[in-house]
């Protein structure tokens, strides 16, 4: 007999403990089922003979399932976190968890059929919520927060600052730059610039001025000197 792990989490379920823990242990690495209880007489959710607890691993975790009847369900409150390495593996136990029964949530997060939680989280990700730079911090949070599977690629752009096309991002905090690069560009494709004429009467000066420039321009094409 070996001996038990000092901490074990037990997981409750109606009467699928078996079929839950030979799954995980199909679809993780490091994951194995191991003993397997079956009632000795009859209890309120079964009768004698049926599975009672499932002792497995997942990634090297002690579990318990306990086949206890309906009375008690999975929630978000308690959850398994998995690392991943790249898209790859990402896409692995994602589709796993999906495609046998489970249902999509936010943020890299489903369900498995069990109502079990899961958080499908690439190192990426973690890395990327936790940049040192508050700007790349909040844009890789704020691009997580559209997602259902974490797409890394997205991540590791909105953190860089640009899209998943390789353009840079488009920031409120840039359109002062942007506004000044479009006036010069246009200024300097536009010609040169005609003087402005004032005719506010707070300046009469300026605009007597003005008017005079017609005259003196007709007095020095007159006294122009002529050439043979």
């Amino acid at each position: 007999m070996t001996t038990p792990a000092k901490n074990t989490i037990c997981l409750w379920y109606d009467r699928d403990a078996e079929d839950a823990a030979r799954f995980y242990a199909a679809t993780f690495p490091n994951s194995s089922v191991g003993a397997v209880l079956r009632a000795p007489g009859d209890f309120p959710s079964g009768k004698k003979g049926d599975v009672l607890t499932v002792e497995f691993t997942v990634m090297g975790i002690p579990c318990l399932g306990i086949n206890g009847g309906p009375a008690f369900k999975h929630s978000e409150a308690f959850s398994f976190q998995v690392a991943t390495a790249d898209q790859a593996e990402t896409d692995r136990y994602w589709n796993a968890i999906v495609g046998n029964g489970g249902q999509e949530s936010e943020c890299g997060w489903c369900k498995d059929k069990w109502g079990l939680s899961w958080q499908i989280t690439p190192l990426a990700l973690t890395e990327a919520i936790a940049d040192s730079d508050p700007a790349a911090a909040k844009r890789a949070f704020d691009a997580m927060m559209t997602m259902r599977k974490i797409d890394i690629a997205t991540i590791v752009a909105a953190r860089r600052g640009r899209d998943a096309g390789g353009l840079t991002s488009f920031h409120p905090t840039s359109v002062p730059l942007a506004r000044a690069f479009v006036g010069r560009t246009l200024r300097s494709t536009a010609g040169p610039r005609r003087p402005r004429v004032s005719t506010s009467r707070s300046s009469p000066t300026r605009a007597s001025s003005w008017r005079g420039f017609p005259k003196l321009l007709s007095r020095k094409r007159r006294t122009a000197p002529k050439f043979s």
